[in-house]
């Protein structure tokens, strides 16, 4: 896929799934329900209707399994149904108190960003820190992947963001975490035994690796989730 492909179309699939998906889905969440704070549910954003006009699913209903089955009898498995899902979005947490902060910061943004042309701006927001993420967790942030840019290399930062991440993994262990490394400015992980990757500015391709493992991660079915 080309760099304007990616930036053109819906690749991370917000808003949408495909009917023959919908089944594992329903049962992941439902199983994911029981493990942590923040419930995690599918809703559909339109009327599914037959030619005939019978209304199978009204805009806002839940879809459970039951629905699903409803669906399946009717429509094939790339049907695709608009739904929402509370848990849709990304955040960046990346320091920007300090000019190389802001630099590191700034540069993963924009390439977020570019994913989906600005089309993905409101499901993107930024922290500074794990600490300001567990306080947007608790009231409204409910992202699907939490990508990890700059942290002040610090003894006692360092401490705190362990600690706050912590808490965030025992309260959300579902939510996906990617530590993002720069050869010159961050070039050791904060964050022990999470996925990372390394961008490197001789490198070419590594912005677009970064790219790549960001769609490959937040797209993939809850249901091959390690946990």
């Amino acid at each position: 896929m080309s760099t304007g492909e990616i930036r053109a179309s819906n690749i991370l699939r917000i808003g949408t799934s495909y009917l023959g998906e919908l089944e594992e889905k329903v049962k992941a969440l439902r199983t994911i329900n029981l493990n942590v704070k923040k419930r995690r549910f599918l809703i559909s954003r339109e009327d599914i209707t037959l030619p005939n006009g019978e209304v199978l699913l009204a805009k806002g209903s839940d879809i459970d399994i039951s629905k699903v089955m409803l669906l399946r009898r009717h429509f094939k498995a790339d049907h695709l149904v608009k739904t929402f899902q509370p848990d849709e979005g990304i955040v960046l947490v990346s320091d920007m108190s300090t000019p190389v902060g802001i630099q590191f910061s700034m540069d993963l943004v924009t390439q977020v960003m570019n994913i989906g042309g600005g089309a993905y701006e409101a499901f993107i927001d930024r922290v500074d820190s794990f600490k300001e993420f567990a306080a947007l967790y608790n009231k409204a942030l409910f992202p699907k992947l939490a990508i990890i840019g700059y942290i002040p290399m610090q003894v006692e930062r360092v401490k705190e963001e362990l600690a706050f991440y912590q808490l965030i993994a025992r309260t959300d262990p579902y939510i996906r975490m990617l530590e993002i490394l720069h050869t010159a400015i961050k070039p050791q992980p904060i964050i022990p035994r999470i996925r990372n990757l390394t961008i490197s500015p001789e490198d070419k391709d590594s912005w677009k690796r970064f790219i790549l493992e960001i769609i490959a991660e937040y797209t993939k079915g809850y249901s091959i989730e390690q946990r």
